[in-house]
């Protein structure tokens, strides 16, 4: 299993990046969370939708669904909840 603090890599339509914990956080601290669907990830009070944080963190314009944003944010050691369990 990847060590969270160290990232993990994630491939999008064939391309990989690496994207650690920091990554993600940096985000979280530059911008403002956009519209909710249904998955979110807390961060300092603020709910994030996972694939604005995965989107930004990696600078892909490439497409990729919420699910492998979901798993990629699960490895990294953050919990993700739904709009439902909140």
């Amino acid at each position: 299993m990847a060590d969270p603090k160290k990232g993990h890599s994630v491939k999008f339509r064939g391309e990989e990046y690496w994207v650690s914990r920091d990554d993600i956080l940096s985000v979280a601290s530059k911008e403002s969370p956009r519209r909710i669907n249904e998955y979110f990830v807390e961060i300092d009070g603020k709910r994030y939708p996972p694939k604005q944080l995965v989107r930004s963190a990696t600078g892909t314009k490439q497409f990729f669904d919420t699910a492998a944003a979901v798993r990629l944010l699960q490895a990294l050691g953050f919990s993700v909840s739904t709009e439902k369990e909140a």
